[in-house]
């Protein structure tokens, strides 16, 4: 009789129990493809503010207008390869997805992994590299310094401040940002 009470307590906690996990991860799931879609949106506004780009190449002046997200997107010639990047004022480095670099002719290995990072997404490892040339149109700046870091740490790669501070000048006003060189 007390194994039958038992087994039917258990029997029970298990019918209350297993009903909330499945709606939890339900709950889970739907988070993970809301994200998903976000980060297509995401790209779909990125691509959208490399289109508005204005540029002047006569004057050595580029201007590029935000996005919907106030972020400015634009491609950047690295290593004679398109990459798409996020200006980022506050990171001190260009920093490239593992991916784009490969795309650039960049190779790295696992042990080349040996810088500690400290991101706005916590702390992480990458591998220093210097850039033979990034280029923003007519603007070039030679022997960028970089780093490459696993493709899950950004979303995007960053243009940081190794390029931005060898520019003549990087200014934002209200929603556009002028480069100039």
């Amino acid at each position: 009789m007390r194994n039958i009470i038992i087994i039917s307590i258990a029997m029970a906690i298990i019918a209350v129990a297993v009903p909330k996990a499945i709606t939890s991860q339900n709950k889970s799931q739907s988070q993970a493809v809301a994200q998903n879609s976000q980060k297509a949106r995401t790209t779909q506004a990125e691509r959208a503010a490399l289109a508005r780009a204005r540029r002047n190449a006569s004057s050595g002046e580029i201007e590029i207008r935000s996005a919907a997200n106030g972020h400015f997107y634009l491609d950047a010639e690295i290593d004679g390869r398109d990459i798409a990047v996020m200006v980022d004022t506050g990171a001190s480095i260009v920093a490239l997805r593992e991916s784009d670099a490969r795309r650039a002719g960049i190779r790295v290995h696992r042990d080349d992994f040996n810088l500690h990072l400290s991101t706005a997404n916590g702390t992480t490892y990458g591998a220093a590299v210097t850039l033979r040339s990034v280029a923003v149109d007519n603007i070039e700046i030679r022997n960028v310094r970089a780093v490459v870091v696993p493709d899950e740490q950004l979303f995007i790669s960053l243009l940081g401040t190794s390029f931005l501070n060898r520019l003549r000048r990087f200014e934002v006003s209200g929603d556009t940002l002028t480069f100039e060189n």
